[in-house]
């Protein structure tokens, strides 16, 4: 990425080499920094100083055992020289500053940084990377801990983290937890597997694992539901064979766990290998013959139109293959656009935002050929904050009305809203009367919440590799819906569907903001049909943070009437949120539904800023939202005299004065009672009341999300007549277990194992699968892979039953065979059973059927506890403990739940305690654009985590899954919150909860 601020440093460098220069497309100062930092050994395995360079100089370097010798330029990383010019890709990069770990390697055995240490500057230490570690075949004890205890999720972070482990065990056969925390303290992981990773290096060790645990709670009972019905219920509840009425052509009810041989027992991930040895393939690793790379000149303002652009210099340079200036403007589309006059080029709306972008030869050519481009900006007054764009002086983001809808993974708002200055809305709910409730309610709690702005930070960034031909564009992209990726593309270019090719193998995290091809996406197909090569085209960090989606920041006035015990009278709920230039910045529905009232009234606002758009991430709105209302249900609590878990019990009800008979509902009473008694509830003291200035507190917070069905489910069985089967869908695997998920489903009507399905998925050649988002994936794809599995095998069952001389209605699938019903020895083996099909192979696709009649199952529930200590002289929160009870319909994989769960604790803390986008008001430039200044937890902050998980059915369809995503995200802060006020007697209201809000809550209480 270029920005018209960027100006070479002048240093003494070889004529026609600035510094930046020298260092630039690397590791930046960092890099630099090795040079001034080597240790001892370094130094004396270096040569002898001389002058190197500028171009390319050969070195050999010892990697794996092998001595390789390359050529390299003495700025290159040793990271850029594994990847690029070894093919060595297990060696990530996700930050290129020393700040995540995800480049860890070792020199002479001890974990270094590949992205700060210059490939010159190596000599004769012995280079080990990921593909290393294992010797042969047989993978060192610490890449087969992690594939057993699930400690991987999207992988990206997989190969440093693992490397960091190995070199630990190296030094310390039995290390201790803070020893073992200590060792990957500098490798980041957003999806959260830190507890799994403890738990991988005791087992590795030889000692008990203290990360975290998991229960699993089901009935014990392994009958089939009577013909006709379907099992409904929960474990630790009522659980009933009810009515359901199944098509005759469609997948029977299964029976409950219990009954089965595959689902609902913990199951390590198919693709662990790959991902603990390097092998998994990620859209940076994808290398096509002729590749060119791709930078982008994004603006340093935040407002301004843009007057000129200049590309003559850029394109004379020599490697460059094309350019390309933006035309089409990015955020919300306005209603009426003659209103707003902006010349040739798009208006500036966010300082990050694109103007042109250049493909050549190399990454250093491009980033240099971007730097080229000479624009001329006349800049205007911006409004980059939330409180000041909602001044009527303040400066339009818009000058009309817009609209704007939501992606895959929700998001948007509402079209045709009425706009007022920044302010768009408000969407808005109400029911009874809201003035005349809260008049006569007896007890009334308000309060003012306030929520940061809070980035995904995937440790894999966005990236694509956009390959146009004549014939068809082929697109390799990180994302969570290749359909929702050539769906845009083909409508940005006038493609027909099936002219746009997409494929994602592995996708480093996403969380909601790899929807779409996105406007880099678009970018780099453009600059592709251009140049007529294939075109790479990553974004680095900084452009991460400001240009594809955060979680929108919020101000929500929200006030509850009750009646004397507690009981609603009345919910008031007033938010205004951001999400830059895009709409979406509500804080959900958890107000309004969670805990019914006679009398609701919801406004919601956007308010637009000149900052980069927001986007979907982990239950939109919804964690903002559970903020707020967890926290004044516990201060009704607190004024009614009532136990806080026994109020939610009283008002978590289908009606108002009615019961709860709704599925989520249900559980989470059950969940509190559970999780209360794990934690240790009813030790609980009061607010504040602890002695010394450390004190500890414990505090509940409520999950809930909807159940949503992605019709567009679709996938493909074959099995060949050689025993082999496959399973093919375009949906992705973004992390969550998608893939080994779907070979369980398979592999439990076949008879089969999961290792035995070859699973093909993130490909638009396949049929279509559900984006992944939402946690919308499992109910959508399962159902139809059992559908294929069905039809798939009463094929199959009609050639063995030719070949046995009986009706197939009279076989049965087993583990491992077909045989007679009632005469057992009557019955063949998997291989030969296939080996009666008379064709090369069975080959059937099927869609999602629809749901089966009966009561709706709506949402999902959850019930989180966390333990914290707070430190009232330093004002430091640590989060020790966090108890989470959770339902997802059928478990179908509880190691890969369990990490799903994980994350979404790790996730909720991070943003409770630590993240925060900061962006200077007046230019609106990001101040923390990176991993080490933007704060996200790490290993130190992880706090044991205990899930249970209890079997839930709820009789819809043929799998009855779940998801959980989301529901795992939404209750954390407002559990650590409500524990902090317990722990010290004083509510914080705004996030993050730094030390400093925690001591300025304290001054100001002591004032008071």
């Amino acid at each position: 990425m270029a920005h018209d601020d960027d100006h070479d440093d002048p240093a003494p460098n070889p004529p026609g080499l600035s510094r930046r220069a020298f260092l630039g497309g690397t590791a930046g100062g960092a890099a630099a920094t090795g040079l001034l930092t080597l240790s001892s050994k370094a130094r004396a395995a270096a040569p002898s100083p001389r002058v190197s360079g500028p171009g390319a100089v050969p070195i050999t370097l010892d990697v794996n055992g092998t001595k390789r010798t390359v050529r390299v330029e003495p700025r290159v990383t040793l990271a850029l020289a594994l990847r690029e010019k070894l093919g060595l890709t297990g060696t990530k990069v996700g930050c290129d500053r020393g700040a995540c770990g995800a480049c860890t390697i070792h020199l002479d055995g001890e974990p270094a940084l590949a992205c700060t240490t210059l490939a010159i500057e190596v000599g004769d230490r012995k280079v080990t990377t990921i593909e290393g570690l294992a010797k042969g075949t047989t993978l060192h004890p610490i890449q087969q801990a992690f594939i057993a205890e699930d400690a991987m999720q999207c992988g990206f972070c997989t190969p440093g983290m693992v490397m960091s482990c190995a070199a630990l065990l190296a030094q310390n056969a039995r290390p201790d937890g803070p020893a073992i925390r200590g060792a990957v303290a500098g490798n980041l992981c957003r999806c959260g597997t830190y507890p799994k990773v403890f738990n991988a290096v005791a087992i590795a060790s030889g000692q008990k694992p203290d990360g975290g645990t998991l229960e699993t709670r089901g009935t014990n009972n392994p009958a089939a539901p009577p013909p006709g019905t379907a099992w409904v219920g929960i474990a630790g509840g009522a659980v009933s064979a009810e009515p359901r009425t199944v098509p005759d052509n469609e997948a029977k009810p299964w029976p409950m766990n219990g009954g089965l041989a595959v689902v609902g027992k913990p199951t390590a991930r198919l693709d662990g290998r790959a991902k603990v040895t390097g092998e998994a393939r990620y859209t940076s690793d994808v290398v096509l013959p002729g590749m060119l790379h791709a930078r982008r000149v994004v603006s340093p303002h935040a407002h301004a139109m843009v007057r000129r652009v200049d590309t003559r210099k850029a394109e004379q340079l020599a490697g460059v293959r094309a350019v390309f200036v933006v035309k089409k403007q990015e955020g919300a589309t306005l209603v009426d656009p003659s209103t707003e006059q902006n010349g040739t080029f798009p208006r500036i709306r966010y300082a990050g935002q694109c103007v042109a972008a250049v493909a050549a030869t190399t990454p250093d050519i491009a980033e240099e050929a971007a730097r080229l481009v000479e624009v001329e900006y006349e800049v205007l007054p911006a409004a980059t904050t939330l409180d000041g764009a909602m001044q009527p002086s303040a400066p339009l983001v818009y000058s009309t009305r817009v609209n704007m809808g939501g992606s895959a993974g929700g998001g948007g708002a509402s079209s045709d809203l009425a706009q007022h200055g920044n302010l768009r809305g408000p969407t808005q709910l109400s029911e009874g009367n809201v003035e005349a409730a809260l008049a006569a309610s007896v007890h009334k709690v308000s309060g003012t919440f306030r929520t940061q702005v809070q980035t995904h930070s995937p440790m894999e960034p966005h990236g694509i590799v956009a390959d146009w031909k004549p014939d068809k564009l082929t697109v390799y992209v990180s994302t969570q819906g290749t359909a929702t990726v050539r769906d845009e593309l083909a409508t940005v270019f006038d493609l027909p569907r099936t002219k746009v090719h997409v494929q994602c193998e592995h996708m480093g995290g996403g969380f909601g903001a790899k929807f779409g091809a996105g406007h880099f996406g678009v970018v780099a197909a453009e600059l592709s049909r251009r140049a007529k090569a294939p075109v790479r085209l990553i974004l680095d960090r900084r452009e991460q943070h400001a240009a594809v989606g955060n979680r929108p920041s919020t101000l929500q006035q929200l006030t509850l009437g009750a009646a004397r015990d507690g009981k609603l009278a009345a919910i008031d709920l007033v938010s205004h949120g951001t999400s830059g230039i895009a709409t979406g910045a509500g804080v959900g529905w958890a107000a309004a539904k969670l805990y019914p009232a006679p009398a609701v009234r919801t406004r919601q606002y956007d308010v637009f800023t000149h900052a980069g758009p927001g986007a979907a991430f982990r239950a939109p709105g919804m964690p903002q939202g559970m903020f707020a209302l967890d926290q004044l249900i516990d201060e009704l609590a607190e004024r009614t005299g009532v136990d806080p878990l026994a109020l939610r019990d009283q008002l978590d009800v289908d009606a108002p004065g009615g019961a709860a008979t709704q599925p989520d509902r249900v559980a989470r009473k059950l969940e509190r009672r559970i999780g209360a008694d794990r934690i240790g509830w009813a030790r609980r003291g009061k607010p504040g009341a602890e002695k010394g200035p450390v004190k500890t507190g414990i505090g509940v917070g409520t999950s809930m999300w909807r159940r949503i069905v992605d019709m567009a489910s679709a996938c493909e069985v074959r099995i060949a007549r050689d025993g082999s089967v496959q399973l093919r869908s375009s949906v992705m695997d973004i992390g969550t277990g998608t893939r080994t998920a779907l070979a369980m489903v398979l592999a439990e009507d076949l008879g089969l194992t999961p290792a035995q399905i070859d699973v093909q998925i993130g490909d638009t050649q396949w049929p279509i699968g559900p984006a992944s988002g939402g946690s919308k994936t499992l109910v959508g794809i399962t159902p139809a892979v059992r559908q294929a599995a069905h039809a798939a095998r009463t094929k199959l069952l009609a050639a063995v039953a030719r070949k046995l001389g009986v009706a197939a209605s009279e076989l049965r699938v087993v583990p491992g065979r077909i045989e007679a019903i009632g005469d057992p020895a009557k019955g063949l083996p998997w291989k030969q059973a296939c080996a009666a099909i008379t064709t090369d192979e069975i080959a059937v696709i099927a869609s999602r059927p629809n749901d089966w009649q009966g009561p709706p199952a709506n949402g999902y529930g959850g019930v989180q506890f966390a333990q914290v200590q707070v430190d009232t002289q330093t004002g430091v929160i640590r989060v020790l403990k966090v108890v989470a009870v959770q339902e997802c319909g059928r478990l179908i994989n509880p190691l890969a739940v369990q990490s799903q769960i994980n994350g979404g604790i790790l996730h909720g803390i991070s943003w409770a305690l630590f993240e925060d986008r900061r962006l200077d008001e007046k230019t609106g430039r990001m101040l923390n654009a990176n991993l080490d200044q933007y704060k996200v937890l790490g290993a130190k902050d992880t706090p044991f985590i205990e899930v249970i998980l209890l079997d839930q059915y709820v009789g819809l369809t043929n799998t009855d899954a779940h998801g959980i995503g989301e529901p795992a995200n939404v209750a954390t802060a407002a559990a650590v919150a409500n524990a902090v006020y317990n722990a010290i007697g004083v509510r914080i209201r705004e996030l993050p909860m730094t030390p400093r809000a925690v001591l300025a809550a304290l001054r100001k209480a002591k004032r008071s």
